[in-house]
């Protein structure tokens, strides 16, 4: 199981290596950067924080800790948009 999910309302796409995600309930988009856009990538793929990072480790330049600290706001954001499953972000 993924770290994170994304609600079934929420279509991601990272066509273009910055990522967008619409959220079909209400018509509107969410733009992330590039590192956003790894880190959501990581998360939808990876199943621990641990994995996510290590992965964004080999990526990103930035420590473990910055990185970890990123993915928390990101997490808190997409909360925030009802853009997570609220089971999906059991570990962030």
């Amino acid at each position: 199981m993924p770290l994170l999910s994304l609600a079934n309302h929420a279509i991601f796409d990272a066509t273009d290596g910055a990522g967008l995600i619409l959220d079909t309930r209400a018509g509107v988009y969410f733009n992330l950067n590039v590192t956003a856009t790894l880190m959501l990538q990581a998360a939808l793929a990876c199943e621990t924080i641990e994995q996510v990072v290590a992965h964004l480790v080999e990526r990103i330049d930035g420590s473990a800790d910055t990185l970890r600290t990123g993915l928390e706001g990101l997490v808190t954001e997409l909360r925030a948009r009802e853009l997570l499953l609220p089971s999906a972000t059991r570990s962030v």
